[in-house]
């Protein structure tokens, strides 16, 4: 567990399960920015089973208000042509937003990823009209580095996003 002033960061329990089943499976939840399949329970349950949700090429933490309620989730995972991980980022609660709940959940995954893993380089992956999402990357020192050319399909259509990325030795600052 890794707590912040405002937010902890923590492994996923069995408890859990549930609610984020629920939280990853609503659709109403995902915004205009996401568009995530369906998970089936027993899939869903089978990688808990077998990870935790926790490992060496991909994870998931949850974000948690200090009354250990669930607010949000932090995902990360390897791309096999690079040396670190793609970040995703929710925050289920939508009266929590806009707190820094997620800027100060991000911060932390930020050190436990670049602390407990031999990795250089984490990278931010957004839609070109997702500000607030590119503020929570520039807010934590995320650098643009360009677009990525219909790399999404999403809502029918390929589109563009923007990669943002942050070094190791820019993160130790």
């Amino acid at each position: 567990m890794i707590r912040g002033q405002h937010c902890t960061l923590r492994t996923v329990r069995e408890g859990d399960l549930p609610a984020l089943y629920l939280f990853i499976n609503d659709a109403s939840l995902q915004g205009d920015y996401l568009s995530l399949p369906l998970r089936s329970e027993p899939s869903f349950r089978k990688e808990f089973d077998e990870t935790g949700f926790l490992g060496d090429k991909r994870g998931r933490l949850l974000v948690t208000d200090l009354d250990d309620r669930i607010v949000g989730t932090i995902v990360y995972f390897n791309v096999n042509y690079m040396d670190g991980f793609e970040l995703g980022y929710h925050l289920f609660d939508v009266a929590a937003r806009n707190r820094g709940l997620m800027s100060e959940a991000l911060r932390l995954a930020i050190d436990y990823l670049f602390g407990n893993h031999k990795i250089n380089r984490l990278q931010i992956v957004t839609a070109p009209d997702n500000e607030p999402s590119q503020r929570l990357a520039r807010k934590c020192g995320f650098k643009l580095e360009g677009t990525l050319r219909g790399n999404v399909f999403h809502r029918g259509l390929s589109r563009d996003s923007l990669q943002y990325s942050l070094l190791r030795a820019e993160a130790a600052r």
